[in-house]
């Protein structure tokens, strides 16, 4: 630590009652007692920090000076911004100053380097005038929103720092002189210490007093002149100017939890004056255990005109100074890098103290401690702020007076209707003991947000509030909770399609499976996700119930292991027939389960898979002949009897390594790289015996059975229209699987291939693109996307949400809760959310996946509402009016192109604009650009053909 006194700096011998460092630490301004008025001076750090740059006379030392105050000036605090300086003194004047480029309305130079004329100029642009005494003591609040004065009037004023000389709010309930003010850092209180010997908290939400504490100060006699107290960075503690205990004089510590006063900073023998926190929350390793710490650092002043340095840490003070002036110490200043003390006395003089990291610590990240004030108080200071700002907003558009803005709800994936059907209260049993379920939603029942009913809380909760504002909530129930989703939206939202009863695999199954028309497919999760502690089977208690009585030897249901296993899962969707009480089970022998391995493994024993009344059974090596060992194909019919009636057989000369079942077709694969695609019905072969590079590893059949695809064990995928008898899609997975390999395949109507890797990524080939588009990876804006979107649990529904249940199956974990706790705390965060919806976007026009289209496009409205920008706002929205907005003939017919550009897979580029400007409407900020287009969308819509005209084409 280094001590400098440097005696240039003064005001004409007379007192110096303020010192403020500039947040670029470049400068400092001074504020006390001139000749014959008020004096502000700003200076220049670098003679003070450099005895090279003291010596050198080319370095000036006054940088502008300010005689413009009437009588002596009490405090000067620099924005956090820089820009503006504010002045308060006797004059009952505060003072905003701000730096120009000429000398016009000015300072003047009075002394010091520059030759007497002012190196820089600072106009003063606004004088606030409201208080009826002397101003003592100024504070700018986080973000600058707000400047608060306090007076020996009693008061203290809220200005409006963005509309100067607008008053927000005068607060009154100090009985006596008001000599100090501090802002909480996250926006949430202001405080000031008066001569009635009290310490008050106010709201800022309402301008309220929160909170008075007397205690402390209860036994305090003749006060000092100023009383400034201080926040702490972290927001915890709060540091009151002169207390008492025990007859001796203090610094009183306030903690915000339950504003608790038993703590103090004892020592100094007279009154303490001044109180400043270091401007940053703190960090180093303990000097034994060499653990972490996360600490503030704050300064003392006092009339006994010494100087002590604390540590939250440490419980004896880091260093004391005694001595130090002449006269009381007044004002206390840190600079930004928080390694430089400033300190000013009534003598006239001033100090700087210089510290280094190894004495007070390295300060914490901005997006550190944005996500420490995620956690301690729920919101980013700036969060806060503007929120506060936008609730002082003029309303100018109705549509914003009935939208709650207090806590915006994202969009949901699945529509309300269906998140809201009980698990089994839509079900039913028909006569022969089926689980039956009603026809699910068709997915193009997409209807405008603004046509939805409120989303109503799926959880029941109860909500309170602590002593100092923060609301806790404590759940009565969270079911199926995800650890990476918020727990408020982490129940299953979906219906499951099939509901399987003791069914030991997929392959080797004891009940009868049969397929209803109306059912969308189930996917089952890999082993790798099992593997992370998520349910594989969401059922309630009431299913649970059914699911174990009458007791039958039907075993636990288990998830299948092997990739044809979990392939069958995922292409041929099931309803499970539930065995009536008197009906026998058949016994089969199960089979050791195999992992993947990327290989062709021969498939052993015995193995079905069917799809509605009819089931294919596979058996290798049963007949044995002089040319060979020959494996067998079964094509059988379960009648509604339970009873099984073989329709066909046939034998291949391979063993078989997979196979995969639709409603028409069967296609089976063979170690010998062959593949043969026959009728369920008749065994009767549909293509001639193909055989590729190496043998088929996985199969499967889209959901209407009309296609059929495979992936060998080099990488080769082949999809084929069966009707037509042609190849759709030929390519490879090779130059995307770099040593993993294809655990999950999966073909949609449209002839899209979804595949998941071993690693975890999952991928779909683009034929228009003729390229692999990427669904999921560890690519951190990926990993942020899912996880900061993820509203729901996990949605596994192929057919209508092929992008969302592919995405389900990475296994990817996400950072901890408590170190990822503000998804938008961080500069980054919200240009990679919002590159991450947009690239949803195109993979959901790419895959022709319109429900997800409409979702995402409502999920980015919702981001850009809450941290977007008015040019990002404004270039989506243009996008979505479509180049036929730029033409004003109302006659013209919309046709080709033009016609093209008002929709996407079917859905009104109108109608997701609406759902953009309905999120927009739950900012006050944004209502001009939501006017401004809700305009041109009306026009659209009359031009179009009539207010009335449906909007979804």
């Amino acid at each position: 630590m280094k001590i400098f006194q440097p005696n240039w700096v003064h005001h004409d011998e007379k007192s110096i009652f303020s010192i403020d460092i500039h947040p670029s630490g470049e400068r400092f301004a001074t504020g006390g007692q001139g000749c014959d008025s008020g004096r502000v001076v700003i200076w220049n750090m670098a003679p003070v920090l450099s005895e090279q740059a003291e010596a050198n006379k080319s370095v000036p030392r006054v940088l502008c000076q300010m005689d413009n105050h009437l009588a002596c000036v009490n405090c000067v605090r620099w924005s956090g911004n820089g820009l503006m300086l504010a002045s308060g003194g006797d004059d009952k004047l505060v003072m905003i100053w701000k730096k120009t480029l000429s000398g016009s309305g000015g300072g003047i130079g009075a002394f010091g380097g520059g030759g007497g004329k002012s190196v820089e100029h600072w106009r003063c642009i606004s004088t606030l005038r409201g208080h009826a005494g002397d101003v003592l003591d100024l504070a700018w609040s986080p973000q600058d929103r707000w400047i608060a004065s306090c007076s020996v009037d009693n008061t203290i004023i809220v200005w409006d720092a963005q509309q100067f000389p607008k008053i927000v709010h005068v607060l009154k309930g100090h009985t006596g002189l008001v000599k100090g003010v501090t802002w909480d850092p996250v926006g949430k209180f202001v405080a000031s210490q008066s001569d009635d010997r009290s310490l008050k908290v106010w709201k800022t939400t309402d301008w309220s007093c929160f909170k008075t504490i007397t205690e402390p100060f209860e036994e305090c006699g003749g006060t000092t002149h100023i009383l400034r107290l201080s926040w702490s960075p972290d927001g915890q503690y709060l540091v009151s100017a002169h207390a008492m205990n025990g007859g001796g004089p203090t610094a009183q510590i306030i903690e915000r939890d339950g504003w608790k006063c038993d703590k103090d900073f004892v020592g100094h023998r007279k009154a303490v004056t001044c109180v400043r926190f270091h401007n940053s929350i703190l960090k180093r390793s303990a000097p034994k255990t060499n653990k972490l710490q996360q600490y503030c650092c704050l300064a003392v002043g006092a009339r006994d005109r010494s100087l002590s340095i604390w540590l939250t840490a440490l419980q004896r003070p880091l260093v004391v100074i005694h001595d130090l002036f002449q006269d009381s110490i007044l004002d206390l200043s840190w600079s930004c890098d928080g390694y430089t003390l400033l300190t000013c006395s009534g003598d006239g003089h001033i100090a700087c103290l210089q510290f280094t990291a190894q004495e007070l610590g390295t300060p914490l990240s901005e997006e550190d401690k944005n996500i420490l004030y995620q956690r301690m108080y729920g919101k980013n200071a700036n969060i806060d702020l503007t929120a506060q700002a936008e609730k002082e907003m003029i309303v100018e558009n109705s549509d914003f007076l009935n939208v709650s803005k207090s806590n915006p709800l994202p969009p949901t994936l699945i529509p309300q209707q269906q998140q809201q059907q009980p698990q089994l209260g839509g079900m039913r049993q028909d006569g022969a003991g089926k689980v039956v379920q009603p026809a699910s939603q068709p997915a193009a029942a997409i209807k405008s947000s603004s046509s939805l009913a409120a989303p109503t809380p799926i959880l029941k909760q109860i909500e309170t509030k602590t002593a100092d504002g923060k609301r806790r909530i404590t759940p009565m129930f969270i079911p199926l909770n995800d650890d990476n989703g918020p727990a408020s939206h982490a129940t299953n939202n979906i219906m499951p399609s099939s509901i399987e009863f003791g069914s030991k695999s997929s392959e080797t199954s004891t009940v009868e499976i049969k397929q209803r028309a109306h059912e969308e497919p189930t996917i089952i999760p890999p082993p790798a996700e099992r593997a992370t502690g998520e349910p594989t089977s969401k059922l309630d208690n009431r299913l649970k119930k059914m699911a174990t009585a009458p007791p039958q030897k039907a075993e636990p249901m288990t998830v299948p292991t092997d990739p044809q296993q979990q392939q069958q899962q995922l292409s041929a969707p099931s309803s499970t027939i539930q065995p009536a009480a008197n009906q026998k089970l058949m016994d089969r022998t199960r089979q050791p389960a195999t992992y993947p391995t990327g290989k062709a493994t021969v498939i052993q024993g015995h193995s079905f898979k069917a799809f509605g009344e009819v089931r294919v059974q596979v058996q290798n090596n049963t007949v044995k002949t002089s040319y060979g060992t020959l494996s067998r194909v079964v094509g059988v019919v379960v009648t509604a009897q339970r009873v099984e009636r073989k329709l066909w057989e046939t034998v291949v000369g391979s063993p078989i390594v997979c196979f995969a079942v639709g409603a028409k077709y069967a296609i089976v694969c063979s170690q010998d790289h062959t593949i043969r695609m026959v009728d369920i019905k008749t065994g009767t072969p549909v293509f001639p015996v193909l055989s590729l590079t190496s043998p088929a590893v996985l199969s499967a059949f889209s959901s209407n059975s009309q296609l059929a695809g495979v992936v060998t064990e080099s990488g080769i995928l082949r999809i084929w229209s069966v009707p037509e008898k042609a190849v759709l899609l030929s390519t490879s997975c090779a130059e995307i699987m770099s040593g993993s390999f294809v655990t999950i395949l999966h073909v949609s109507d449209k002839g899209m291939p979804f595949i998941v890797l071993s690693n975890g990524s999952s991928y779909s080939y683009c034929r228009k693109l003729d390229s692999w588009m990427l669904i999921n990876s560890s690519d951190p804006v990926i990993r942020h996307g899912l996880i900061g979107n993820k509203t729901n649990a996990p949605v596994r529904n192929i057919k209508t949400y092929p992008l969302s249940t592919i995405q389900s199956y990475g296994s990817f974990s996400g950072p901890k809760t408590n170190s990822f706790a503000e998804l938008h705390s961080a500069s980054w965060q919200t240009s990679a959310a919002i590159a991450f919806i947009e690239n949803q976007i195109k993979i959901c026009e790419m895959i022709a996946s319109p429900a997800e289209l409409k979702y995402w496009y409502s999920m980015l409205g919702f981001q850009l509402a809450l941290n977007g920008s008015e040019e990002k706002i404004r270039q989506v929205l243009d996008d979505l009016l479509g180049a036929s907005h730029n033409s004003l003939d109302t006659c013209r017919t919309l046709a080709g192109d033009d016609a093209d550009d008002r929709s996407v897979l079917g859905i009104s580029k109108q109608l997701l604009m609406e759902d953009v400007l309905n999120h927009l409407k739950t900012q006050t900020k944004w209502q001009r650009i939501y006017t401004e287009y809700l305009d041109q969308l009306k026009f659209l819509k009359e031009r179009d053909g009539g207010r009335d005209k449906p909007l979804m084409e």
